[in-house]
């Protein structure tokens, strides 16, 4: 269902112990929660569980009011064009304007018995996107102005023309024409620059460019928690070295003595959006047009495209080797913790490469129960020649030191030996101090252990 949260004007209210949400366009659409994070998710259910009542009783879904094209003709101030609506059809009604000269303003609209009367006051772009996103409510957008003052003017009912402006002060405002205390929009506000054209960038610069796009929940301006974003970058980043490392020509040793990763990726801009984050390639695409990074993303992509479906994440996790669902399940699970949602885009140098893929944390949730069934069923089988220095027939256990390169990086195995093994002749007549190739399987086991402690190794044969 489409997002309506991004159409209807959603009032939040922080009360001593809770919040409170209400939909002003849908009469009774109205949430509690702990937290204000809370209330945002219960809210947006409670929306589209109105609307689907509403749609399942033949009754006529309310158009937002939020775009609605309106304009007022304000008496003595003249025509003043509605930027958006937030309450139209309440007492006082809330909006936002325009003046004939381009000035900003913020407006409420009330009456009673003897009149109607009009309160504006004057508002700059960077403080109307501070309303809009609910860092500053509604009630102190009028009692705190940023000039000191406002305009009033009252039309009476019996003669609408003895009506004239007056400047008030901010208390001298009536109580019933205020918004009430703690009430606060919260509508995605875009407080940072749009970012430039993706496809422009890849072709000037000759770099992979991605866009990282994460939702975070309970902030509605472009901004982004730096501990979040830096655990979210971090666990990318890992996961595509480890897809990297699978390649034909990917060299680990040879990685980790080079500066430059050929997998590195580096941050160029923040924009507007949810939070858009400008990524490109370390390196450049080759005459080609491809690059390191470019295979591995679209790999990713693909891995991020399976979303919750059983059938195709398991093969990609299989392909990648055991740690990629350790990496994997440690990227979702930073991003489930922060955002509602996210997508990455990618932009290549390359005409016939690129492409999208989103998750929402739902999914994520998802992914992350399947990946920690997965990783126990996982295994990856290698051969290596190494130096037998402990063999137990009673507990079936066995450790070889090795200074081959592996899979795992490492330069020692222990684990049990499997029951077909022990009674083999190589293995029951072993020797300690020798020189053997071992089959060896793993199994990686996620946790919140350093990797080597989460893989547990079964020895299958010996032989020299």
């Amino acid at each position: 269902m489409k997002d309506k949260r991004m159409e209807y004007v959603v009032i939040y209210e922080k009360g001593d112990s809770s919040y409170g949400a209400y939909v002003p366009d849908l009469p009774g659409c109205i949430t509690v929660g702990e937290t204000l994070e809370e209330t945002q998710i219960l809210i947006q259910e409670a929306i589209e569980f109105h609307i689907e009542g509403l749609q399942e009783d033949g009754d006529d879904v309310p158009q937002p009011s939020l775009n609605l094209p309106i304009q007022y003709d304000i008496p003595n101030l003249g025509i003043h064009k509605v930027v958006e609506n937030y309450v139209h059809n309440d007492d006082p009604a809330i909006f936002s304007c325009k003046d004939a000269a381009g000035h900003l303003y913020l407006v409420t609209v009330g009456e009673n018995d003897q009149d109607k009367t009009w309160l504006r006051v004057g508002i700059s772009k960077g403080r109307f996107n501070l309303i809009r996103s609910g860092s500053i409510n509604l009630r102190d957008a009028f009692t705190d102005s940023e000039n000191g003052y406002l305009l009033r003017i009252k039309v009476p009912h019996d003669d609408p023309t003895q009506s004239s402006p007056e400047v008030i002060l901010p208390n001298e405002i009536p109580e019933d024409l205020l918004p009430f205390p703690g009430e606060r929009l919260g509508l995605k506000t875009e407080t940072l620059p749009a970012l430039s054209s993706p496809e422009e960038l890849a072709s000037s610069k000759n770099r992979e460019i991605l866009n990282l796009t994460p939702n975070f929940s309970g902030i509605f301006r472009t901004e982004a928690p730096i501990d979040s974003l830096g655990m979210i970058l971090t666990g990318f980043q890992k996961v595509i070295n480890r897809i990297g490392a699978h390649f034909p020509d990917s060299n680990s040793k040879k990685k980790s003595e080079d500066i430059r990763n050929p997998f590195g990726i580096s941050m160029l801009e923040v924009g507007a959006g949810s939070f858009d984050i400008r990524l490109a390639s370390t390196e450049l695409v080759d005459i080609f047009k491809s690059s390191n990074l470019g295979n591995a993303i679209e790999e990713f992509l693909k891995l991020f495209n399976a979303g919750s479906d059983r059938v195709k994440l398991k093969p990609l996790i299989e392909q990648f080797g055991p740690k990629i669902a350790k990496d994997y399940t440690n990227l979702l699970k930073s991003l489930s913790e922060s955002v509602t949602d996210t997508r990455l885009t990618w932009t290549s140098p390359h005409p016939d490469l690129g492409g999208t893929a989103q998750l929402s944390k739902a999914q994520m949730l998802e992914v992350i129960d399947i990946l920690e069934t997965i990783e126990k069923e996982t295994s990856e089988t290698i051969k290596i020649r190494g130096t037998l220095v402990g063999l137990s027939l009673r507990s079936k256990s066995f450790q070889i030191e090795t200074d081959d390169e592996n899979y795992y990086e490492r330069d020692y195995f222990r684990g049990k030996i499997t029951d077909e093994a022990i009674d083999t002749e190589p293995i029951r007549n072993a020797t300690l101090s020798q020189t053997y190739i071992a089959e060896i399987q793993g199994f990686v086991e996620i946790g919140e252990t350093k990797d080597e402690n989460d893989i547990k190794f079964t020895l299958l044969s010996l032989s020299q």
